[in-house]
C-alpha cells in the first residue's frame, strides 16, 4: 500500500541500452520505484496503436523492473514506444492515485 502524500510517478530519463539485431533495449527511469498496484495498472492498460513490423504491434508491452521500464523496441518505432509508456504512466498514475485519494477519505 502506497504512503500518505503520495506523489505521481514521472520519467527521469530515456536511454538505449543496447542493440540486439533490429531492436534496441530502452529504459525509462521512472522518479520513484512505484508500488505493485501501480506497475500492476501500467502493464495492463490498453495499449496505443503501434505501427510497424506485426510482431511489434501485436508484441508484449514494457516491463516494469524497480524504478525502470524496460522494452525492446524495433530501431524505427522508439517514437511510438515513448508514446505509449507515457500513455500508461498517464493512466497508471490518474488511476492509482484515484485509489490512493479513495483509502484516505475513508479513513
Amino acid at each position: 500500500m502506497a504512503e500518505e502524500g503520495w506523489e505521481e510517478i514521472t520519467i527521469v530519463e530515456r536511454t538505449a541500452v543496447k542493440e540486439v539485431g533490429d531492436r534496441i533495449e530502452v529504459e525509462w527511469k521512472l522518479s520513484a520505484n512505484p508500488d505493485l498496484e501501480w506497475a500492476e495498472i501500467f502493464q495492463m492498460a490498453a495499449t496505443s496503436d503501434r505501427e510497424g513490423p506485426v510482431d511489434w504491434v501485436m508484441g508484449a508491452g514494457p516491463d516494469v523492473l524497480g524504478a525502470v521500464v524496460r522494452w525492446f523496441v524495433p530501431d524505427t518505432a522508439i517514437e511510438n514506444a515513448e508514446a505509449e509508456v507515457r500513455h500508461r504512466l498517464s493512466v497508471a498514475n490518474e488511476r492509482f492515485g484515484t485509489g490512493q485519494e479513495s483509502q484516505g477519505s475513508g479513513a
